[in-house]
């Protein structure tokens, strides 16, 4: 081959290995900038999750007043322990076994088809629903689901009701 040839042939190998060269740092930094997006999207989330862990409220419900045999609905006090104010609480009804509806109110409402919504709870103060229990001597366990809302984030706790026949008995379940 002829001098101009093996320097025209030098020079495309070399561009060749320089465009391979900038191929390869050009993957290698796409990746790392895919790394530490990543990472940062991560701290981002978990800081996200301890702050709504922190801000995880006491839900803490309570019946009003025990019932007698042949009352028919029961009304329960939901106090906002904090630690912030919430935009929204909701009942759900119970679902014992028994395949019987038990309806749910905010004080002063209709029976909600679905969930009652009591509204802005402040720290400390309290809300008010109805169950209806119907007339009958022996009641199944009344489990309801609670979901506190503020802004965007959203919190759901199961609570087992207190006995509206025998009073106050309360255990608390966060799910």
């Amino acid at each position: 081959m002829s001098d101009l040839g093996d320097t025209v042939l030098r020079m495309e190998i070399a561009a060749l290995s320089v465009a391979a060269l900038a191929l390869v740092v050009s993957v290698a930094s796409a990746a790392y900038a895919r790394r530490t997006a990543h990472a940062a999207e991560r701290e981002a989330e978990a800081a996200t999750s301890a702050e709504r862990r922190a801000n995880r409220p006491t839900l803490v419900v309570e019946i009003e007043a025990k019932v007698g045999e042949t009352d028919d609905s029961a009304i329960y006090n939901v106090r906002n322990d904090g630690p912030i104010d919430l935009d929204s609480i909701s009942v759900h009804p119970p679902t014992p076994d028994d395949g019987i509806r038990y309806p749910v109110a905010r004080v002063g409402s209709d029976w909600a088809d679905h969930a009652a919504g009591l509204g802005a709870v402040r720290m400390g103060e309290r809300a008010r629903f109805v169950l209806a229990i119907g007339a009958r001597e022996k009641l199944p366990d009344f489990r309801v689901r609670l979901v506190a809302t503020r802004g965007a984030d959203e919190w759901e706790q199961v609570v087992l009701l207190d006995n509206p026949r025998r009073g106050r008995v309360r255990i608390i379940f966060p799910t």
